[in-house]
């Protein structure tokens, strides 16, 4: 019987934070990017109840008996 490697993916979403000064609320929304863009360690965190809110879905179906 023919064998397959079945990519599944499922949807979730992460969360960082970074603290920048900014005049307003939209020169915060760019400084904060910025300051993740220069970051090589920054610390991302599933975001609650996040594992289980997106339905799974085949992204990759590959035969393995080629």
């Amino acid at each position: 019987m023919p064998r397959f490697m079945v990519l599944i993916t499922r949807d979730v979403t992460e969360s960082t934070s970074v603290t920048v000064e900014a005049a307003d609320a939209e020169a915060a929304e760019a400084a904060a990017f910025t300051v993740l863009s220069a970051s090589s360690d920054a610390i991302w965190t599933l975001d609650e109840g996040s594992w289980n809110i997106g339905d799974p879905y085949i992204t990759a179906l590959d035969p393995l008996d080629d």
